[in-house]
């Protein structure tokens, strides 16, 4: 009875946005939209895991890591970071580098020391997560009233988040409301897993992801006409872009993705994060953003970019490396800056 109505509802938005005017698509685009539009919200046979060597096997088998216990694998990866962060330099100066990008000009700046020990900690047991059973997440009531409000209203819905905490986790709690979201991933997501660690990783990824997976590369108007027909889609907002922002108590070249398709498809924008609390993953969902009330690009992206700050500082250790998602050397204390867009402005000629 539930499903039944929330599919009710689901296709009145979509028959509501349709109507909407939008800009026309190539022939290229309409072949991708076709595309993504077809495709089932779960691979019904997962591809195999590839072969690796009998370590590496080991060390990522899923069978085994059904028989050992959480709390066992998060005290020993505690335990393990602990004795990096006293043996390793270079892991020590690189968990500060981390920290300083994140903190630096945040009322957190002076408690650099300490969070880039607690950042190297929670990054190992993340890691060591990535290979257990995936908790089905916590969602609090308010939280999730927030979500069944919204994801079945007559909106389209953005969900917004950061690379924060077991961000493998966040399409899942849509899903458990009956929503499969379309996410977006670059061109490495798809790729066939090679034979050792990271290809064991990736396949992990593409067997359990709860989302209908696009291509970043010329995804912008296929989101946007997914969204104007009542689909969820969901973003990460701490990529590298062209739209300076302050983010995190420094400038930053942010991607305006997220705040220029609700602009251009009157969705709302709902900023999500999910944490780790000892072995258990929960899931918080802020108030909604809503364009019509905020106004423009700019002020929705300001918006957004003090709901995620005022949550990454809450527990900054659990951000992952900038390094990890684009930005490459570019964030630092100082400023948040791709690395390829710092080259190309170092290489250009003086005005």
């Amino acid at each position: 009875m539930v499903a039944a109505r929330q599919l009710r509802d689901t296709e009145s938005r979509r028959s509501h946005l349709m109507t909407r005017p939008s800009e026309p698509m190539t022939a290229q685009e309409a072949s991708d939209m076709a595309t993504v539009l077809a495709m089932p919200p779960r691979p019904s046979t997962p591809a195999p895991m590839p072969p690796a060597s009998f370590a590496v096997r080991m060390k990522t088998s899923m069978w085994l890591r059904r028989i050992v216990p959480t709390p066992l694998v998060i005290n020993r990866a505690t335990r393990k970071a602990s004795m990096i962060w006293q043996r390793d330099a270079k892991a020590r100066r690189r968990a500060t580098e981390i920290m300083e990008a994140v903190v630096a000009g945040t009322p957190r700046a002076g408690e650099v020391h300490e969070l880039a020990r607690l950042q190297l900690i929670e990054s190992t047991v993340t890691e060591a997560l990535q290979w257990q059973p995936w908790p089905r997440p916590i969602l609090a009531p308010e939280s999730a009233a927030r979500l069944r409000e919204h994801i079945h209203s007559d909106r389209a819905v953005l969900i917004s988040v950061c690379h924060v905490g077991p961000l493998y986790t966040g399409p899942s709690t849509l899903t458990q409301l009956g929503v499969v979201p379309f996410t977006v991933a670059g061109p490495w997501f798809f790729e066939p897993p090679s034979h050792d660690y990271w290809g064991r990783r990736l396949a992990r990824w593409q067997r359990s992801s709860a989302s209908r997976m696009v291509l970043s590369k010329g995804s912008y108007p296929i989101l946007r006409a997914l969204l104007q027909r009542g689909e969820t889609v969901y973003l990460f907002f701490d990529m590298p872009g062209s739209r300076r922002t302050r983010f995190l108590g420094k400038p930053a070249m942010l991607a305006d993705g997220t705040t220029r398709l609700a602009v251009e498809t009157d969705a709302l924008v709902l900023p999500l994060r999910a944490r780790r609390v000892k072995y258990e993953v929960e899931v918080d969902v802020a108030p909604a953003l809503d364009p019509r009330r905020i106004g423009g690009v700019d002020e929705l992206q300001a918006a957004l970019a003090q709901c995620h700050e005022q949550w990454i500082l809450e527990t900054p250790e659990a951000m992952a490396d900038p390094a990890t998602f684009d930005w490459g050397d570019g964030a630092t204390a100082v400023e948040w800056v791709a690395s390829s867009r710092r080259s190309r402005e170092a290489d250009a000629p003086a005005q």
